[in-house]
């Protein structure tokens, strides 16, 4: 396997492509966009704390491309984290929060949140799904697509700004997310040093802020971005991170050409990495994979590592 030497050089380059609307299509990137009523939406979703949303807030609206068919949410101004508890008598006591991407901008709540939290439910894992606070847009699929091209047309600085500060409001949320499963972990059967994030594209950045913030009271035990950067971190990684499990494919036009030079970084201040590298499958191809890939797998391969850290033995 080569590793490539092309690295990624800013994070504003990465975020700011239109193809980061995190659908398994994603690298066409042009599809028009449609609204869609809001899909069926997973019971008992807890409010996070955060700061009230102005009055003149747009509302939550949806829409997909047509592109790929994957549903997306705009205009997320109140944060939840909805639950997907596994059986009493299936259940490990580890738990895991996941974070969907979007560029900070929408969220793809299905195939990179609901769909997932299944899979792990299904398998004794407590899931949870943040839905995070992003940037608000106009209305509908016309204001998300205006939004857009919108962060594309700004110039460099501005688009960098913007995206950093959609990534810290996200990481405010994946803390607050983080304290609430602590809080409740006696009552929903979690071990609270079994508590890990997992996020996709932006939500993979989200991932590796909660992770540098360092905080004990939101540190997680353990991390998987999914299609993030792993590329040289751009400030130090804090002392005896939490263990790593990263996919990605080595052709996905966003953060598939680096160094992974972050992997080494890791290591050398006490964390252990995993890295699955697929030869194909794009950017966001989510749960359950891309078809026709071996990106198919990863569910799986990120259970077996799970297994085998004993994050899955159940205890009393």
């Amino acid at each position: 396997m080569h590793m490539l030497k092309r690295p990624i050089s800013t994070f504003a380059a990465v975020l700011s492509a239109a193809l980061l609307l995190s659908g398994p299509t994603a690298a066409s990137g042009q599809a028009p966009r449609r609204d869609i009523a809001a899909p069926e939406i997973p019971p008992g979703a807890i409010a996070l704390e955060a700061p009230a949303p102005p009055a003149s807030a747009p509302p939550e609206t949806w829409s997909v491309s047509s592109g790929d068919n994957v549903p997306v949410v705009q205009n997320v101004s109140t944060p939840t984290l909805t639950p997907f508890l596994p059986a009493p008598g299936k259940a490990t006591g580890a738990a895991v929060i996941i974070a969907p991407g979007g560029a900070f901008y929408l969220l793809a709540m299905k195939h990179e949140g609901w769909d997932v939290a299944r899979f792990l439910q299904a398998h004794g894992v407590a899931a949870f799904v943040l839905k995070y606070r992003v940037h608000p847009t106009e209305p509908r699929a016309a204001g998300l697509e205006k939004g857009m091209a919108a962060l594309s047309a700004m110039p460099a600085a501005a688009r960098l700004a913007a995206l950093e500060a959609g990534a810290r409001i996200a990481v405010e949320d994946a803390q607050e997310a983080m304290r609430v499963v602590h809080a409740r972990a006696a009552e929903w059967h979690i071990d609270p040093a079994r508590i890990g994030f997992m996020g996709f594209s932006a939500g993979a950045i989200t991932t590796m802020g909660l992770a540098y913030a360092d905080d004990p009271a939101t540190r997680p035990a353990f991390i998987a971005p999914i299609y993030g950067g792993l590329s040289a971190p751009a400030r130090p990684v804090p002392n005896n991170p939490p263990p790593m499990w990263a996919a990605m494919a080595a052709d996905d036009p966003l953060f598939g050409k680096t160094d992974f030079a972050l992997i080494p970084a890791w290591e050398a201040k006490g964390g252990a990495v995993e890295l699955h590298l697929y030869e194909k499958g794009g950017h966001g191809f989510g749960y359950p994979g891309r078809p026709g890939t071996t990106t198919l797998e990863w569910p799986q391969a990120f259970l077996a590592w799970m297994q085998a850290r004993g994050l899955l033995t159940a205890t009393r």
